[in-house]
């Protein structure tokens, strides 16, 4: 069952606001941690321990962001090609509603279930 038009239209707008939020997100924290930076230089050592805690924080956002955004690209393209919206590991749709809130879920609910307890068991096994 393919999403109607105007639903995959609201997804596609959705996803591309987020983008532009992420991307916006992550200039403004590389614009942060330059200002730290450049603020750490007249500080004296502790505060430039806080500075360097916020500094790391702003980099992992940064990161976080910028998979996101990756994330959305591949739902865009999935999107061009006609395929957004099936799950990758059965074929089957995913649920409207899924896609509502994860808009560039890969899985239906039941496969990402079994995908996520899959690495959560790797992650528990022990390392040879």
């Amino acid at each position: 069952m393919a999403l109607p038009p105007e639903v995959l239209e609201r997804l596609r707008e959705r996803l591309l606001r987020r983008r532009s939020e992420l991307v916006s997100g992550t200039l403004d924290a590389r614009r942060g941690i330059e200002m730290l930076e450049t603020q750490e230089r007249g500080q004296e050592l502790e505060e430039g321990a806080q500075t360097a805690h916020a500094s790391f924080v702003l980099q992992e956002l940064s990161e976080s962001q910028q998979r996101e955004v990756l994330l959305i690209d591949e739902a865009l393209a999935r999107m061009d090609a006609g395929t957004y919206g099936i799950c990758v590991d059965c074929g089957k749709p995913i649920s409207e509603a899924r896609l509502l809130a994860v808009p560039f879920a890969i899985r239906d609910a039941g496969c990402q279930s079994l995908a996520e307890a899959d690495e959560n068991a790797l992650r528990r096994r022990p390392s040879l």
